[in-house]
């Protein structure tokens, strides 16, 4: 978005030649009202207001189909030389217009030169540069840098506050607003699903805690996450009937009241067969764990030695049912195959959302109520906003803790 302001390096140097038939002492002192200090002063209007008088609460309002006009007048109280000049405009610390030049002009004391500057600026030329996108507070500032007859350097500088689009609400509704609006949307949706992912981690760790081995636990979880151990040499033999057995172990401690194995009926409560199939609970149990079986020389192809994968995922890649890849992971760990010592929990989710969301509170207050922060201001709510959800989240992760199955 950076850009030139047009004309305006010529019309100083065309200036600087011309001052010798220019300067009038028409005064002894600089008005009332005027920025700079005691040396040197001027008076910087934007649109015919005085940019000393524009702030956050009392902005320049500007239209982008009309020309944003400038005109300056410059005092010197003393002999000084004008060595520099800097002109900005900035939207949220991005840059618009940023130029600057040596000047090197001598000034006799007691000068003024009037229509120092009188530009004007096409904002029509910097749409395609994004200005159309702005909705809000645009930030601006003129500044000299002189040295008087002792030889030292000082800076005198003027900000101005200009604002562009529609104000209170109808700022929303503005491509800058909508685009604020998606990312702050965006920000509160991703919170929420961390969130919920926390409190499922939490509740399987709450599930998990206490337990000595994996069958204490039944079935695992989605949100438990399974470890395998480096491989050594030769290949994991995997007992099919043990499996079976510790898998109708952990079956029979979480299995009520799911659906039939065999038929996929729903299993009514404490009722002794399926009523679909006619299956027995026993038999149930047993079918349910030899089709298990099956699939676990699949689990090792998708637990790589030294890899994590959690219960889920697990699930979705060998098309297993939550509570088939829960009682699968339960027996493969009590098997001393697989380990668990963590859950799921989505600490940087966390993190950035809480960071994104105090990011874009200033935004909101610039878009809405025209607020001017700085830039240290708002890195540090940024900040505080990371540093509060790192918190929480660390917190929610201590709640999510469990202790270590498997490898035994």
């Amino acid at each position: 978005m950076r850009r030139t302001l047009p004309h305006f390096l010529v019309f100083m140097t065309v200036t600087c030649l011309l001052w010798s038939g220019i300067l009038l002492p028409v005064q002894a002192a600089a008005p009332v009202g005027w920025s700079g200090d005691s040396n040197l002063a001027f008076l910087l209007e934007v649109n015919g207001v005085n940019a000393a008088e524009s702030d956050a609460a009392n902005p320049i309002p500007i239209d982008l189909a009309e020309n944003l006009n400038f005109s300056m007048d410059i005092y010197a109280d003393t002999n000084l030389t004008i060595l520099s000049y800097t002109f900005t405009m900035s939207y949220l610390y991005m840059p618009i217009i940023n130029q600057g030049d040596d000047l090197s002009a001598f000034i006799l004391a007691n000068t003024t030169i009037l229509g120092f500057v009188d530009e004007s600026i096409s904002l029509a030329s910097l749409l395609s540069s994004g200005l159309g996108l702005i909705s809000g507070t645009i930030t601006g500032a003129f500044a000299f840098t002189y040295q008087n007859s002792t030889g030292v350097n000082a800076t005198v500088s003027e900000n101005f506050v200009l604002h562009v689009g529609p104000t209170g609400t109808g700022a929303i509704l503005s491509i800058s607003g909508l685009i604020t609006a998606g990312f702050t949307i965006m920000s509160i949706f991703t919170l929420i699903l961390a969130l919920d992912e926390f409190q499922r981690g939490i509740f399987a760790a709450r599930k998990l805690r206490g337990a000595k081995r994996g069958s204490d636990v039944g079935i695992f979880p989605r949100a438990v996450v399974l470890r395998r151990k480096p491989k050594k040499k030769g290949s994991e033999q995997i007992d099919k009937a043990e499996l079976t057995r510790r898998v109708s172990e952990a079956a029979s401690n979480a299995w009520d009241n799911k659906r039939c194995p065999k038929c996929g009926k729903k299993w009514k409560k404490d009722a002794p067969t399926c009523g679909k199939c006619g299956i027995d609970t026993s038999s149930a149990i047993t079918y349910f764990s030899e089709d298990i079986a099956e699939y676990a020389p699949k689990a090792l192809v998708v637990i790589k030695p030294k890899s994590k994968v959690t219960v889920g995922k697990l699930g979705k890649r060998l098309k297993l049912k939550p509570d088939k890849a829960g009682a699968l992971a339960a027996a493969l760990v009590d098997m001393g195959i697989l380990q668990t010592k963590t859950v799921k929990v989505p600490l940087k989710k966390v993190a950035f959302s809480g960071m994104t969301l105090a990011g874009s509170y200033w935004s909101w207050m610039q878009i809405i109520s025209g607020a001017t922060p700085d830039l240290l201001t708002i890195f540090l709510t940024t900040t505080a906003g990371l540093v509060v959800s790192v918190i929480i989240g660390y917190f929610m992760n201590f709640l999510a803790r469990v202790p270590k199955l498997g490898y035994d």
